[in-house]
């Protein structure tokens, strides 16, 4: 892994440090199979997003912002594929899931975005995993809905693959980075230089990055029994939802940690979520 130098490190810290605001409210989501695993994900995701955008227009920091319209997108996104769940209206089903596939593109790049300012804006290979993503998507969605796949639910489609590589690799790229750095914080933390509770949110914020990986791998898993049965299985939905309602957990303890789970990891009363400059 390339060596990060001090000012990168800092801004790392630095922002991790400021993730999250006292008093903080979040959506308690119950799990009821996927589409509500993913209703409340999209809830949740634009509560994040329109959070992240109040703490943005106060620091004008490009991370908050980044993150900010990633989870609009995504919540935006999400809700429009359950739309259809909502109102079983056969002729809706395509519509509203092609808008959803697409609304949702600009969140990897985002994800992708965010991740090279934050743990490698200095390294000329994110600038490529940016572009990389971009053409992926753009690519996958964008041709494939030319040649008439609007739902995108085929496997044996190559475009399909240009698809799932654009939003997983992102992703998987942000969570390796965290933990990467989530390492590097362990030390500085032995020094007395980090925080725990930032360590922490690094940890976690990680974590979250390869449950939206493992995702996409349970993706391929329900499109091959779609394509088979032209249903999807309960088990997937089952799984997804599990997995979304997992996923948020992490969002809440990462933006909108409880006073509880603040003194369980810094060990302490009255912890603060603030780092002290090396």
């Amino acid at each position: 892994m390339k060596h990060r130098s001090a000012d990168d490190t800092r801004f790392v810290i630095e922002f991790f440090s400021n993730a999250s605001s006292p008093g903080a409210e979040v959506v308690s989501p119950m799990l009821d199979g996927a589409w509500i695993g993913e209703f409340v994900a999209g809830i949740v995701y634009l509560i994040v997003g329109f959070r992240l955008a109040r703490l943005a227009s106060q620091t004008s920091e490009r991370p908050e912002r980044l993150l900010s319209a990633m989870f609009f997108f995504s919540g935006v996104s999400y809700i429009l594929y359950i739309v259809p769940l909502a109102i079983p209206i056969e002729a809706l089903w395509t519509p509203f899931n092609f808008a959803g596939r697409a609304i949702y593109i600009p969140a990897p790049i985002l994800i992708a975005l965010f991740t090279r300012e934050v743990f490698r804006s200095k390294a000329r290979f994110s600038t490529w995993m940016v572009y990389a993503t971009s053409v992926l998507l753009v690519v996958g969605v964008g041709v494939s809905a030319m040649l008439g796949d609007w739902e995108g639910f085929s496997l044996g489609n190559p475009l399909f693959w240009f698809e799932w590589m654009g939003y997983t690799i992102p992703f998987a790229w942000a969570g390796l980075e965290a933990f990467g750095q989530y390492r590097s914080s362990l030390r500085r933390q032995r020094l007395g230089l980090c925080n725990r509770l930032v360590c922490n949110r690094l940890l976690l914020w990680s974590i979250w990055g390869m449950s939206q990986v493992a995702l996409s791998a349970l993706l391929l898993f329900m499109y091959a029994h779609f394509e088979a049965n032209n249903a999807f299985s309960a088990l997937h939905d089952g799984l997804t939802g599990v997995i979304e309602i997992f996923a948020l957990g992490l969002i809440w303890l990462v933006f909108f940690p409880p006073r509880f789970y603040q003194k369980l990891v810094s060990g302490s009363a009255g912890s603060e979520s603030s780092v002290e400059e090396s």
